[in-house]
């Protein structure tokens, strides 16, 4: 019974190490997975960043050049950009206080 129980131990040890060379085997191949993932997509992204950048530059620069002209247009028609401005400004404090006054039953803030 003895010498059986040692041959159960012995190959329960065997077993034990298999397991363990085979997680170690795995871990190692994971690693170099994640590494290769890590690497790809690292790539991915430096070509997507260099095929945005100059579209980008053009986007910003197209941006400034019309914000530069609404500038000069607003400082050459001085007159009719206070109106505007104002025709909206009162348009919009004439909604306000519509879409206030319609409030049809006063809210409590415990309900």
């Amino acid at each position: 019974m003895a010498a059986n129980t040692d041959d159960v131990r012995a190959s329960v040890s065997k077993d034990i190490a298999a397991l363990q060379q085979e997680v170690s085997r795995l871990q190692k191949m994971i690693s170099a997975q994640g590494a290769e993932a890590y690497y790809e997509v690292r790539d991915r992204a430096g070509k997507a960043y260099d095929e945005i950048t100059p579209r980008a530059k053009t986007a910003v620069a197209n941006i400034k050049a019309e914000g530069v002209a609404a500038a000069d247009a607003a400082r050459e028609h001085a007159a009719a950009t206070t109106t505007a401005l104002a025709l909206a400004g009162a348009i919009g404090f004439l909604a306000g206080y519509l879409l206030s006054s319609q409030q049809q039953e006063p809210r409590h803030w415990w309900r």
